[in-house]
């Protein structure tokens, strides 16, 4: 009886375009969770777990599609190891930046300039230097001034005035060499949070999840969830040696299409076919609003319904 030895190889055919640098979670406030094992099944439906690390109260982020994202929601499963809990989990919203912009308490649009990035922050404590002079106080206005050039031409400044809170109003000049820090806590998380929603809108089918934990100490986190994937595929060769035994050695052919590199991960390509179901649950739904029939009207309907 001829004797064959099996070999089986992993061909990845499809890879994350992003860089597999680990970050620093000093660097980071929100660390990265990589993938740690995947099992695909031949119906299309593929397991998956990040695992990592997390010290004190930090957060984590996956980065996901939205069609993945719809499968997540309905499986995810988020586990702190140690002795700290989740206490919450979000992702960017698929709306229109602009009407995402609107929710924020910051009336800033889409490109704002300079000086119309600071007229939305009137009324806000700020700490101007410009040379030796500063002043620290509230913003109160910003206006543009035409000063005479050279010959006729006219040279147009932006200029902002800071009411200290002895009541001095000091102006200064916008130039290059201007600083403008925001000392209000409130402000700059308002910033912060424009600054996310104008970058999200660099990868605009990517959806960003971030697990917030909380606890002390170093902790395990384990993340695991189910979404589609493609079908993957099985091919076999044999190599016949002149002597020695033959060589059967089978490759199966996968697509990576989740948000990271596999690396050092645990993979299993099984054969069996879970059930599937197929629902929405990322688009926002909103309830119909009632009509405003009386309630004798609302109860006939209903009975004849």
């Amino acid at each position: 009886m001829l004797k064959i030895a099996l070999v089986c190889l992993l061909l990845a055919s499809v890879s994350s375009g992003q860089s597999s640098t680990p970050s620093s979670p000093s660097a980071d406030p929100a660390a990265r969770l990589p993938v740690t094992r995947v099992i695909l099944y031949k119906n299309g439906v593929g397991y998956f777990e990040h695992a990592g690390h997390v010290r004190g109260s930090q957060d984590v982020n996956v980065d996901f599609t939205t069609a993945q994202l719809n499968d997540v929601l309905k499986s995810l499963t988020v586990l702190d190891l140690g002795k700290g809990r989740i206490t919450g989990v979000s992702y960017n919203s698929a709306a229109p930046l602009e009407r995402r912009l609107g929710s924020l308490h910051l009336p800033v649009g889409e490109n704002p300039t300079t000086a119309q990035f600071l007229d939305a922050l009137r009324g806000a404590r700020l700490e101007v230097r410009n040379g030796s002079e500063s002043a620290s106080g509230r913003l109160l206005s910003v206006e543009e001034r035409d000063v005479a050039g050279k010959g006729e031409q006219k040279i147009t400044l932006t200029q902002i005035s800071v009411v200290s809170d002895g009541g001095d109003v000091r102006i200064f000049d916008l130039t290059p060499s201007t600083s403008v820090h925001v000392a209000e806590r409130e402000v700059n998380d308002e910033v912060g949070k424009y600054l996310g929603l104008v970058a999200s809108t660099r990868d605009q089918d990517v959806r960003r999840m971030t697990i917030s934990t909380a606890g002390d100490g170093e902790r395990n986190l384990l993340v695991s969830y189910i979404s589609e994937v493609p079908v993957w595929k099985s091919t076999y060769r044999i190599v016949i040696p002149s002597d020695g035994k033959p060589l059967l050695q089978g490759w199966a052919i996968v697509d990576n299409t989740v948000g990271e590199d596999w690396r050092d991960v645990e993979f299993v390509a099984g054969g069996g076919r879970s059930a599937v179901v197929r629902a929405g649950t990322f688009a926002a739904v909103l309830h119909a609003a009632s009509s405003g029939r009386a309630a004798g009207e609302c109860d006939a309907y209903a009975a004849n319904a």
